[in-house]
């Protein structure tokens, strides 16, 4: 029992330091202090190169400071780390849309749906990306896949009225534009007035 209440307190203090750097990081980037995030996951990944939770964040921090070409490398890595990474699969989507790159968004936010298809984060991504590239009714029905999957998804909802506008399918697309108001896209109230008078 002695020994029990000796033990624990090692392992404790040999847990907080093998995470508390990182979190450093981390709490940089919650505070918005991107630049200082890199630096320091830069500083991080010099001795633990390997470490991929790391990697995706300096990929995330790059992301924010609009350093694309950065954050696109990172997230690769942590996909060549770990082929079932489906949150870098999804971040890679997004750089790419940011980008204009709209096919690449579209076969990396695929790429997830393949790995989850019950990741409504991956087909509004899909859906998003074919919006853009004009494929409406394939975009249509990602973005339902996402609301049935999560029904709160608001931002889901307002692109699939914009497209139900689109189709002259008037008093659907005012029912999501306020489901979209009433789960807080602040958007929608504006684009519901202008249709849905």
């Amino acid at each position: 029992m002695k020994n029990y209440f000796l033990i624990v307190p090692v392992l404790l203090l040999i847990i907080s330091c093998g995470g508390g750097d990182v979190s450093e990081g981390d709490q940089y980037f919650e505070n918005g202090k991107y630049q200082d995030a890199v630096n320091w996951y830069n500083n991080y990944l010099e001795s633990h190169s390997s470490d991929i939770k790391t990697l995706y964040n300096r990929g995330r921090a790059y992301e924010e400071l609009g350093k694309f070409d950065e954050a696109i490398i990172d997230f690769e890595q942590v996909i060549k780390a770990d082929e079932r990474n489906i949150t870098a699969r999804l971040s890679l989507s997004k750089v790419y849309y940011a980008q204009k790159k709209y096919n690449k968004a579209v076969i990396a936010a695929d790429q997830a749906v393949e790995l989850n298809e019950n990741s409504a984060d991956a087909h509004f991504l899909v859906g998003r990306a074919k919006h853009q590239l004009g494929y409406f009714d394939s975009a249509l029905e990602s973005y339902s896949l996402a609301i049935k999957i999560n029904s709160n998804y608001g931002e889901a909802y307002l692109y699939r009225a914009a497209i139900k506008v689109n189709k002259n399918k008037t008093r659907s697309a005012c029912e999501d534009f306020l489901k979209a108001e009433n789960l807080g896209v602040n958007e929608a109230t504006s684009i519901r007035k202008k249709y849905c008078s």
